[in-house]
């Protein structure tokens, strides 16, 4: 490593002829940022330093954004002979001073800051090893993370495969990593991608419902407790409707932080574990909701996102609905002889009846006739 600090740079393909788009890939708005911006912008916000950028059939519009980025581009003269010059175009121009680089393709540009950290933390973590590949529910996605150790090798490759070909010989030293991050595996080669993928961004700061299977599942979440998060999911999705057209509530942050927020339910003080988990994969306000699912902080208006998650855990028992009376029965058998927890819970359901009160109030709807339609 150099002078004893690991330094990673990144190489970003953008020379292609973009022949399925029809127009440059590099160039397309995203949420108000070209593919490019916003590729180079999540690199470095995780403190990825050297970023090289191809160019190739589209060189001047590409060198201009570029430039308005602050990254150096290299031009790629053989840019029609395919990826793989690029990717050696790019390669050579990494600064010697880099111990890894990441590899991606501009149409790919919406990987999350945090799985760049994590793919750095992992390739430190583990030694001997030369790739970390990201994967998103088993499968596997970019951008690599690369040994400048191999950048001899990919130089001087000229046999078929390419890189795919060059990453093959070194496998036993390859380690995937599971991350809950779908933008790894989303790419924009059609317009019909690209219409996929700004949808993708628009809900950017929300966990998409594959994103949260990914937690659930890297979490090792049993089975029954994800049946009861989807349960609530539901539940918080229905009370959510009656209400958005009345209070500001957002169903999409609401379903996904009720999805995840008993995710490490077999883990000590599981609601801040399950929390700081989503927090640190940049989801901050769905982290929010789940760090309050227990216990809603003094002052919480009765009818917020944070207070519909918590009446819908309430009135969620396993994956059946129920009554916060019936739930009040079954504390009171459960905690016979322990005064301290007792009281505890028949508090947490005093504060979910006010909360249901005030959503009758909200919308003139019974909350028995919404539970009885589920």
């Amino acid at each position: 490593m150099s002078n004893g600090f690991f330094k990673t740079g990144a190489v970003i393909l953008a020379a292609g002829f973009s022949s399925r788009m029809g127009r440059c890939k590099a160039l397309l708005d995203i949420e108000g940022a070209s593919a490019l911006r916003r590729a180079s912008l999540s690199m470095h916000l995780a403190g990825v330093g050297d970023l090289v950028v191809v160019t190739g059939c589209y060189r001047e519009d590409v060198e201009l954004e570029s430039a308005c980025c602050g990254i150096r581009t290299v031009f790629n003269e053989h840019f029609e002979k395919g990826m793989f010059s690029s990717i050696q175009t790019g390669t050579a121009a990494i600064s010697r001073e880099t111990d890894a680089f990441f590899l991606l393709p501009v149409d790919i540009p919406l990987i999350r800051p945090a799985t760049y950290t994590a793919l750095r933390v992992a390739f430190l973590k583990n030694k001997n090893t030369a790739v970390v590949i990201p994967s998103f529910r088993g499968r596997t996605g970019h951008p690599p993370l690369i040994s400048s150790e191999l950048i001899p090798e990919i130089l001087e490759w000229s046999g078929d495969g390419g890189l795919r070909a060059v990453l093959a010989r070194h496998q036993k030293e390859t380690l995937i990593l599971e991350v809950p991050d779908e933008g790894t595996v989303m790419e924009m080669d059609t317009p019909k991608e690209f219409e996929a993928l700004r949808s993708f961004a628009a809900k950017g700061r929300i966990p998409s419902k594959a994103e949260c299977m990914a937690f659930l599942e890297m979490a090792g979440t049993p089975e029954k407790v994800r049946d009861h998060c989807f349960a609530v999911a539901r539940l918080a999705g229905r009370l959510a409707s009656h209400l958005e057209n009345l209070i500001p509530v957002n169903c999409r942050l609401l379903e996904a932080a009720a999805l995840l927020h008993d995710m490490a339910r077999t883990w000590p003080n599981h609601a801040e574990r399950a929390a700081a988990i989503v927090e640190k994969w940049g989801f901050p306000e769905t982290a929010d909701l789940i760090r309050y699912h227990m216990e809603l902080p003094e002052g919480e208006p009765l009818l917020s996102d944070r207070s519909l998650l918590y009446l819908a855990d309430k009135l969620t028992s396993g994956k059946k609905i129920t009554s916060l009376e019936q739930k009040q029965a079954s504390a009171e058998n459960r905690f016979y002889g322990n005064p301290p927890a007792l009281e505890a819970v028949s508090r947490r359901m005093q504060r979910a009846g006010d909360i249901a009160a005030a959503f009758e109030k909200c919308t003139e709807k019974s909350l028995d006739s919404i539970l009885d339609s589920l």
